[in-house]
């Protein structure tokens, strides 16, 4: 069956180009060839100096510590480094943040070229603190669909009041919080340094601040060590009406019991190009295009529940 066009959900720009712009411009060359009409494009700003004051050495035994049984012997040379050469991992994690880093200006700046065709998502960066991240955002508020917090990165729950007056501000626009959930690569694979980000954290957030799309970006799945290790808590916080989730970087499995489950008027399809190293985004919709899931569920993830949502917030 011809599905038609793709909106993807999930983008970054990619970290190979450091120009924003020539970033860009292959990110739409690799949406054409997928043939993705839309994409909505993430910045990703950790804090630095935040991660630097919180995790050390003994932070780092602690952390292993709690899980030692499951990465003792694991095969990601960044936790085996972590375990003997703390010092070390904590420095190759801080270079990780800056290079992989997109600022909210650089991604605003990259996707002008291309209005109507790519969406802009600013992120919080615990290093300036909400208010300063607001003045930043204030000056693109009518470009911006809204806000990412990575709870791992940004050492911080979806639900804490620190974040109160950046979703005033998002409401303000008529935009919506995508909150990464699950882990992230290397350090952030140990439940320590992820334990904000929950989809519970999410929905509490959502139920206060009921005008603002929450997105539970990875349907809390996303672990190289213990995959799907909050999925049962998304399908519960996808109770709340104005909780989505998207489907970047998750399991066609866990995709299709989420269908079966809770159903999908409010599943958002999603790539998580370009890091899914090795992984196209033409391999993420044939994921799709696989499940054993109705016709109809299939066009709405991968195209009608985006395009509802953006017409919803007055973007179409």
């Amino acid at each position: 069956m011809d599905y038609g066009p793709v909106i993807d959900f999930h983008v970054h720009l990619p970290y190979r180009y450091k120009d924003p712009i020539a970033a860009a411009d292959y990110l739409v060359k690799k949406l054409d060839e997928a043939n993705v009409e839309r994409a909505v494009v993430i910045a990703i700003e950790g804090g630095v100096e935040s991660f630097k004051k919180r995790v050390n050495p003994k932070y780092v035994r602690n952390a292993v510590q709690e899980i030692l049984d499951y990465v003792a012997h694991s095969p990601i040379r960044s936790i085996r480094t972590l375990i003997f050469e703390p010092d070390k991992g904590i420095d190759e994690h801080v270079q990780l943040l800056i290079e992989h880093r997109r600022r909210t200006e650089e991604v605003v700046k990259a996707v002008e070229k291309y209005p109507g065709r790519l969406y802009p998502v600013g992120s919080y960066n615990p290093d300036y603190g909400v208010d300063k991240v607001i003045e930043r955002m204030r000056v693109y508020r009518d470009k911006l669909l809204g806000v990412k917090i990575y709870p791992t990165l940004h050492c911080i729950s979806p639900s804490s009041s620190k974040l109160y007056k950046l979703y005033r501000f998002v409401e303000g626009i008529n935009g919506l919080v995508i909150v990464h959930t699950g882990c992230d690569p290397g350090l952030w694979e140990l439940p320590k340094m992820c334990r904000y980000a929950r989809p519970k954290f999410v929905a509490e957030a959502a139920k206060k601040f009921p005008d603002i799309p929450f997105i539970i970006a990875h349907m809390g799945s996303y672990s190289a060590i213990m995959p799907g290790i909050y999925f049962r808590e998304a399908l519960q916080a996808y109770n709340v009406d104005n909780v989505w989730m998207d489907t970047s970087a998750v399991d066609p499995l866990f995709v299709e019991r989420a269908v079966e489950e809770v159903g999908y008027d409010k599943i958002l399809f999603g790539s998580d190009f370009p890091y899914l190293v090795g992984f196209t985004i033409e391999d993420s919709i044939r994921d799709i295009l696989k499940l054993d899931i109705s016709s109809d569920a299939k066009r709405a993830i991968l195209h009608d529940n985006a395009e509802r949502l953006l017409r919803m917030l007055g973007r179409l």
